[in-house]
């Protein structure tokens, strides 16, 4: 008696792809990140479960990969481009420690940073977590903030995150989280003890751990949000 055929990931990839490619959503996160119709829930069928797995960020991720042709520079500049809508101006991969900086050209002391959270599917749980280091070189980082795991938000709520730093000085600014996830922002601000009304960030040179396959090019310019 012949025992049924089960497909393994590795036959699954066709359909993952045919179904990645029909999809433009970014799944809204669960406790892991999973999709609203999860594999498992009650009710749904086969086919449903399928899909939900492999329409997952991982299943997609997987399938997909990183955007194309997108360098993690060109990415990170959409976080202190100017453009504050509640989606994401950046997006790395799922991974440790991800982080985001941006380089403000010299030393010099800093009176505050407005970090605007993404508000849109319910992400705005991921940077719960997110830690704020400074440096004056870009190599030796020193911890400035670490936030305490309650979820802040953007310019939709008009309620960022705002960080006192009381004239204490660095170049480079980095938002990192602790442990693993996605990191994606909407912008973040950085206020000088000079002109406490400048925002020193703006249009400056910045950088990131990783791209995903919801980054995109914000090179001179603020590039496509929402698309994903």
């Amino acid at each position: 008696m012949k025992r049924p055929v089960c497909l393994t990931p590795f036959l699954m990839l066709p359909v993952l792809a045919i179904l990645a490619s029909s999809s433009g959503a970014e799944a809204p996160a669960g406790a892991a990140g999973a999709p609203a119709a999860a594999a498992g829930a009650p009710g749904a069928s086969f086919a449903e479960q399928v899909e939900a797995e492999w329409l997952s960020p991982l299943g997609l991720a997987q399938a997909r990969g990183p955007a194309r042709g997108v360098t993690t520079r060109e990415d990170a500049a959409g976080a202190c481009d100017g453009t504050k809508d509640g989606k994401w101006g950046f997006h790395t991969e799922n991974e440790r420690e991800p982080w985001w900086q941006v380089d403000l050209g010299d030393v010099q002391p800093l009176e505050r940073i407005l970090i605007f959270n993404r508000c849109d599917n319910g992400m705005a749980g991921r940077a719960a977590r997110l830690i704020l280091l400074l440096s004056d070189d870009g190599k030796t980082w020193r911890r400035a903030y670490q936030h305490d795991g309650k979820v802040f938000g953007g310019t939709t709520e008009g309620k960022p995150l705002a960080v006192p730093l009381d004239g204490a000085a660095a170049r480079f600014v980095r938002v990192q989280l602790a442990g693993s996830g996605y990191l994606h922002l909407d912008e973040v601000e950085v206020y000088g003890a000079a002109d406490a009304t400048k925002n020193l960030a703006l249009g400056r040179a910045a950088d990131q751990s990783s791209v995903s396959r919801w980054s995109a090019s914000h090179r001179g310019g603020a590039g496509p949000r929402g698309a994903a």
